[in-house]
């Protein structure tokens, strides 16, 4: 029992660190001490060592000799490099979904939709972000490969600052929903031109925004 708590609490921790660096709370380069973050969530060292062990997998974060743990400095060729893997996993498991979506999973795709619409209303980013990996992840069930989603499950958990950054820039939740609309068209359609058209300009439009942030 001690193990999973620690387990619960390790997540906890790597996660609200995430989500910190995508809210450019924390930035690169910047120290992250175990003393103080035991402190903060109040909890011993040993969760915290885990969630930082977590974070340096994901490449969010480094280890510098004799310094301790940073936040990792990016590049735009860094975010480049990860989105051009991560988006072309979305175009495998968009086809893959086409040969295989059922009436009973566009319906949970649209009433995903319908959340991520309020979100927009709310300009409530979090929340955006949080439904938008429901609606991925759910392409990928419904198309049925464990390996691929296991490798993009991967992956989004080293791209969730950047995401949650290029959603905060301007209209992009908006722009986001429709690309979603248009997903959701192609799926029901079985159109896998479309979808991976959906998918490119998904692609193109979120790194401009992140292009404007991170350096060369």
């Amino acid at each position: 029992m001690e193990t999973n708590t620690k387990k619960t609490i390790a997540i906890k921790i790597a996660e609200e660190i995430t989500a910190r660096i995508g809210k450019r709370m924390l930035h690169p380069g910047e120290h992250l001490v175990e003393t103080a973050i035991a402190e903060e969530f109040k909890t011993s060292r040993s969760p915290v060592r885990e969630a930082l062990l977590m974070l340096e997998r994901d490449r969010l974060v480094q280890r510098i000799p004799h310094q301790g743990v940073v936040v990792r400095r990016f590049t735009r060729t860094d975010i480049h490099e990860l989105y051009d893997v991560l988006y072309r996993l979305e175009e495998i498991a968009m086809e893959k979904a086409i040969a295989n979506i059922q009436p009973e999973d566009a319906a949970k795709l649209e009433n995903v939709i319908k959340r991520q619409e309020q979100a927009v209303k709310d300009q409530d980013v979090e929340r955006y972000y949080d439904l938008n990996e429901e609606f991925h992840q759910f392409i990928f069930t419904i198309a049925k490969n464990k390996v691929l989603s296991e490798t993009y499950v991967s992956l989004r958990r080293s791209a969730r600052p950047f995401r949650m950054l290029s959603m905060a820039q301007g209209s992009n939740m908006a722009t986001s929903l429709h690309e979603h609309k248009e997903q959701v068209k192609a799926l029901m359609k079985k159109d896998v031109s479309t979808g991976k058209r959906a998918i490119h300009e998904q692609e193109i439009r979120s790194l401009r925004s992140l292009d404007i942030i991170f350096p060369e």
